[in-house]
């Protein structure tokens, strides 16, 4: 069982999703800041939240408007982690401009995934009519930590677009 996080429909000229080790470095350092500093983890807690982003380049196995998929695994000994796939190429739903703010939003919106299943405020495993509603209050809450970065190139576009697709749900 995997969770999406949908693109919904292209916005403008796109690029493709690449590995960018920078912007994937600064991106998910940033996102971590603002999750760990809003929520005020416990060193404890903080252990128990372990990822890894990857990017698949062949046989993407997730539904074909996923942007990213979140998928829980668990170490022989020690907590839980969790791996952000990425599809390798796959066409932008921005254009390459955005990828920061996109990025920025995935991850933060990935790590509120994995507070909420860490402080048990949300099952890894919940059905799909229930699966909906945990997707719109984790973007209502990415929405919010993000929000002090009004500043952020492209992050107010890609916000907008994020509540277009949540208020279709």
């Amino acid at each position: 069982m995997a969770w999406v996080l949908s693109a919904g429909r292209p916005l403008g000229r796109r690029g493709r999703l690449l590995p960018c080790p920078h912007i994937l470095a600064e991106t998910s350092a940033l996102a971590e800041e603002l999750v760990f500093e809003h929520y005020r983890l416990s060193p404890r807690l903080l252990r128990q939240i372990q990822y890894e982003a990857r990017f698949l380049k062949e046989g993407w196995p997730f539904p074909e408007e996923a942007l990213a998929v979140l998928v829980r695994g668990r170490r022989p000994r020690g907590p839980e982690s969790y791996c952000i796939y990425f599809p390798y190429g796959r066409p932008l739903p921005c254009s390459r401009a955005f990828l920061p703010a996109l990025m920025l939003y995935i991850f933060t919106h990935e790590l509120v995934h994995m507070v909420r299943f860490a402080r048990y405020e949300a099952s890894y495993y919940l059905g799909a009519e229930r699966r909906g509603e945990e997707e719109a209050r984790v973007h209502t809450k990415t929405r919010e930590i993000l929000r002090p970065l009004g500043h952020f190139p492209g992050l107010a576009e890609t916000l907008e677009r994020f509540d277009q697709i949540y208020a279709r749900r």
